[in-house]
C-alpha cells in the first residue's frame, strides 16, 4: 500500500469547533461546493509533509485550503491526485456518520472510515494514489493540499493557492 496516515482527534475540541463553526451554512445541490480559505488556520498539517519521503517532485510549495461540501448520494469515482498536489489531507467534519475514503493499491483496498475530527493524509507519486469517496448524506470536509503552483493549469485554482 502506498503511504498514508490517519490521525484521530487531530484538532483540539476548541480548534475543531472553530473550524466547523461556519461551514454548515454552505449547501451543495448536485455538485461539490467549495469555500476557499485565504489564510492557513491549521499550519500543523503542512508539517506532516516531512513524514512522507516518497512524494511527487516540486519546485515550490503553496497551500490550497477549502471546505468541501458534497451532496447526499454523490460518488466521486476512483482517481489519482492531480499532478500539482504534493500532499493531500482531508479532515472529516460533519455529520457524525457518513462514508469515508477508499484507498486502492493493486488488489488491496483500505477503507478509511468516517469519523469527525479524523485527518487522512497522503503523498504519492503519479499513478499511485488511487482513491474514491462518496456521501450518504451531505458530507462536510476541510481539505488541505500542499501544491506546486508551477504545475497548476486551471486558472481558477491558481487564484486560490496561498503561501
Amino acid at each position: 500500500m502506498w503511504p498514508y496516515k490517519v490521525i484521530d482527534n487531530f484538532l483540539s475540541d476548541i480548534d475543531f469547533m472553530l473550524i466547523t463553526d461556519n461551514m454548515l451554512r454552505i449547501k451543495a445541490n448536485d455538485k461539490v461546493e467549495r469555500q476557499f480559505f485565504h489564510y492557513d488556520p491549521t499550519p500543523q498539517i503542512a508539517d506532516l509533509l516531512k513524514e512522507f519521503p516518497r512524494r511527487r517532485k516540486y519546485t515550490s510549495l503553496k497551500k490550497f485550503i477549502h471546505y468541501a461540501v458534497t451532496p447526499a448520494n454523490f460518488t466521486h469515482k476512483v482517481h489519482d491526485e492531480a499532478p500539482f498536489k504534493i500532499m493531500s489531507a482531508v479532515l472529516y467534519l460533519h455529520p457524525e456518520e457518513n462514508y469515508g475514503t477508499k484507498l486502492y493499491h493493486n488488489d488491496e483496498i483500505v477503507d478509511v472510515e468516517w469519523k469527525p475530527n479524523r485527518l487522512m493524509v497522503f503523498c504519492g507519486e503519479t499513478g499511485v494514489t488511487w482513491h474514491d469517496y462518496k456521501a450518504s448524506t451531505m458530507r462536510y470536509t476541510y481539505n488541505y493540499f500542499l501544491v506546486d503552483p508551477a504545475q497548476i493549469e486551471n486558472v481558477e485554482y491558481k487564484k486560490h493557492a496561498i503561501k
